[in-house]
């Protein structure tokens, strides 16, 4: 017997079996880490919450991989209340930039239309280079107000 193998305790030691045990679990667990990742990637969607609480908020680029730089974009917007109501009627002002660079958003993106079920078209949305930007949108129902700021690197 190997004298490094001596000063082991039996139940420490590894054996075939334990070794192939133990790289298919490696291979499993490694395997839906990078799935997942790649999902939430390709989808690009965001999820918050609003700053007080009130709303949740989800802003859904409708493109998969990544954002065009330079060109007009309309993303959807949908507002629900923490229990899962869709918020309708609501005014929702649209504001941003890339804080790193201390500039604004290059356009003046607007909800436009709503599309029922408490989402809201966001038309005029442009980025003008790569790089960490917020989107913060200023929600206003009947009965409350709140904001949520997104942050997105847009990065390819």
């Amino acid at each position: 017997m190997f004298f490094g193998l001596a000063l082991i305790p039996q139940e420490m030691r590894f054996t075939m079996s334990n070794i192939l045990k133990l790289s298919i679990f490696c291979l499993v667990f490694i395997t839906a880490t990078v799935v997942g990742e790649q999902a939430t990637q390709e989808t690009l969607v965001w999820q918050q919450t609003s700053e007080q609480g009130l709303f949740n908020v989800t802003l859904d680029s409708q493109v998969e991989n990544a954002v065009e730089i330079n060109e007009f974009l309309e993303w959807i917007l949908t507002v629900e209340s923490v229990s899962g109501e869709a918020v309708s009627p609501a005014r929702i002002t649209v504001g941003g930039g890339m804080p790193a660079h201390g500039h604004g958003l290059p356009t003046q993106p607007q909800v436009s239309e709503y599309l029922g079920e408490g989402k809201y078209l966001v038309k005029g949305l442009k980025f003008s280079m790569n790089g960490r930007w917020e989107l913060s949108f200023d929600i206003q129902s009947e009965d409350h107000r709140d904001k949520v700021v997104f942050d997105l690197k847009i990065d390819y």
